[in-house]
């Protein structure tokens, strides 16, 4: 049988060498460009948002462990209905805007902590226990064992976990498969998917509920150059050259919508719950 936690590093270690792939502090630190993506997210993932809330369907005084929190994509809802949230995300410029956006609704109940999951100390750095511990599309930890048993001993006696993560190949990692070779001359790699989370907490004993849903990976853009923009920074494009890809790729890739652009996609990720394991 596979060592599967070796399988996922392995993989991860992979994603990690595709040249010019960027992600996590060194693409979100910039406090704009986690500006224009919180703008967009809350646009192009409404449905998929109101889902994780339904899954976790917390109570006012719950409290909820937010892993890799973005600029408040969960936690300032989570917020809005009542739950006390810790939100532990490594990008300042991502901790900017949850923190501004909370100044400005007037929301006391987040308390943010920068850094890697990985890296924190939760005696010193957080305070379990918590009702709900999730972490949504973040899962980037090379040692997902080691992180996944850290969120269930920071789960309270009756509360849960919830992990979300991609099944298959989302809208931006098939563009970046059909592009990186033509950007930079080397092939992109994927990220592990869900299968071989499923199959890490499997052999740790831990039989959780899996359901896979559609992603609905529709994005808007204004003009092509509103596309080539977005993406810019996620590929590495640095060149006119690289640019001009880009722009020929949207210009094929992208369809009338609405007054505007789509670029369509379908993808399934996996919703997978636990309640806290002994």
């Amino acid at each position: 049988m596979p060592d599967w936690n070796e399988v996922w590093r392995r993989r991860l270690a992979l994603n990690r060498s595709t040249p010019a792939f960027r992600e996590g502090v060194e693409l979100w630190s910039d406090r704009e460009r986690a500006r224009r993506y919180a703008t967009r997210l809350a646009s192009d993932h409404a449905r998929r948002v109101a889902e994780t809330l339904s899954d976790l369907d917390v109570a006012p005084g719950d409290r909820v462990l937010d892993i890799g929190s973005g600029p408040g994509t969960l936690a300032l809802p989570l917020a809005r209905a009542g739950a006390l949230v810790t939100a532990v995300e490594p990008a300042e410029g991502m901790l900017a805007e949850l923190r501004a956006a909370a100044e400005q609704e007037g929301i006391t109940t987040i308390t943010t902590v920068r850094g890697l999951w990985e890296e924190i100390d939760p005696a010193c750095d957080i305070a379990p226990p918590y009702d709900r511990v999730v972490a949504s599309f973040s899962l980037t930890m090379p040692d997902i064992r080691s992180a996944a048993a850290a969120m269930n001993a920071a789960a309270s006696e009756s509360g849960s976990v919830h992990l979300y993560w991609f099944a298959d190949e989302p809208l931006w990692e098939r563009i970046y498969l059909a592009l990186w070779e033509d950007l930079h001359g080397a092939p992109y790699h994927p990220r592990p998917k869900a299968d071989c989370l499923f199959n890490v907490l499997y052999g740790m004993g831990i039989y959780a509920d899996v359901r896979m849903r559609p992603m609905g990976d529709t994005v808007a853009f204004a003009t092509v150059e509103d596309a080539v923009d977005h993406f810019t920074p996620r590929m590495g494009v640095t060149t006119l050259r690289q640019r001009e890809i880009l722009r020929d790729y949207f210009r094929e890739h992208l369809i009338r919508q609405d007054g505007g652009l789509a670029l369509p996609g379908r993808s399934i990720y996996a919703a997978i719950r636990w309640q806290k394991q002994g």
